[in-house]
C-alpha cells in the first residue's frame, strides 16, 4: 500500500491555489488525475524511526552498497540474524550483515564467514536495520 504524502505547493509551478475548483464544479476527470510520486511513499514505512546515511566505502559491495549509496535505516524493524544493520563496534560505526551461527554472533561483509567480525560477548550498539539502499548509476 502506498501512503499519500502532502507535497507543499510550489508557487512557481502551481499558479492557482486550487486548480480543480476554478470553474466552480469538480471536473469529471478528477478521479483519473495522477498524483506526484514521492520516493518516501515507497521506501519509508515509519517516518519517525527512519534515518538516512551515505556509505563512505565499498566494503558492503557484495550486498549492493557502494560508496555514495544512500542507506535507509528503520529503527522500528526488529533486528535478527540475516539483517543488514548499522551498528557501533569499538567506537566505529559500521554497516554489516548480522549473522548468528551456533553460539556465536558475527558481523559480515559477504556470505563467507572468513570476512566476519566476531562480536560474541562484546557490547555493541545496533542503531537499526537497513531496509533500502539507493545507489547512483555513475559510480
Amino acid at each position: 500500500m502506498i501512503r499519500q504524502i502532502e507535497i507543499p505547493r510550489n508557487e512557481f509551478i502551481d499558479t492557482l491555489p486550487d486548480p480543480g475548483k476554478v470553474s466552480g464544479f469538480v471536473s469529471p476527470a478528477e478521479d483519473y488525475k495522477q498524483r506526484r510520486l514521492h520516493i518516501a511513499q515507497r521506501i519509508v514505512n515509519d517516518p519517525i524511526n527512519t534515518f538516512y546515511f551515505e556509505a563512505d566505502d565499498d566494503q558492503m559491495k557484495y550486498f549492493g552498497i557502494r560508496k555514495g549509496s544512500i542507506i535507509v535505516v528503520d529503527k522500528s524493524v526488529k533486528v535478527r540474524s540475516g539483517n543488514i544493520v548499522v551498528c557501533c563496534v569499538d567506537d566505529e560505526w559500521l554497516t554489516r550483515k548480522l549473522c548468528v551461527r551456533n553460539s556465536g554472533t558475527f558481523l559480515c561483509i559477504n556470505d563467507s564467514m572468513g570476512a566476519c567480525i566476531n562480536i560474541t560477548g562484546k557490547d555493541i550498539t545496533v542503531f537499526g536495520s537497513v531496509t533500502w539502499t539507493c545507489s547512483p548509476h555513475n559510480i
